[in-house]
């Protein structure tokens, strides 16, 4: 569980996501406001899953506070209440801490050795080295 803000800037404990519960909210982020029907349909998973599966997994997400969820005649649409960055965040956190014990070489050296890593995403992750070391350089000259 993380605490976070909700709208109302009201910190409350909101769980995290199950891997099911991942890809339906990648859906949703994805989709905006959406009914369960165009969640199910849109699912990869939607040949495993069936339609009232989905609407427990979306009504479930609504209880946990990452979706509101709208009621229009006798459709429901469900919207994404947390930002995607924010939830990304702090699952990362949560992984980098418990998992890699606040070390990341580890992580980067099972990506470079299990994963073909592009051009693009090694010049980026270049990128993002030089700008953390001149942040680093810039403290340690204050």
């Amino acid at each position: 569980m993380t605490t976070v803000l909700t709208e109302g800037r009201v910190a409350r404990r909101q769980p995290d996501l199950s891997k099911a519960e991942w890809l339906v909210m990648n859906l949703c982020w994805k989709r905006g406001r959406s009914t369960a029907r165009q969640i199910f349909d849109e699912s990869p998973s939607h040949r495993t899953w069936s339609y009232p599966t989905v609407k427990t997994m979306l009504d479930r997400l609504t209880a946990k506070g990452y979706l509101k969820r709208e009621k229009l005649g006798p459709l429901c649409l469900y919207e994404p209440l947390v930002a995607r960055e924010r939830v990304v965040g702090r699952s990362i956190d949560t992984f980098w801490t418990t998992v890699l014990g606040k070390t990341l070489a580890p992580l980067f050296a099972h990506l470079t050795q299990h994963e073909k890593l592009s051009a693009d995403e090694i010049t980026t992750l270049k990128k993002l080295i030089r700008e953390h070391e001149a942040r680093s350089r810039k403290a340690d000259e204050s």
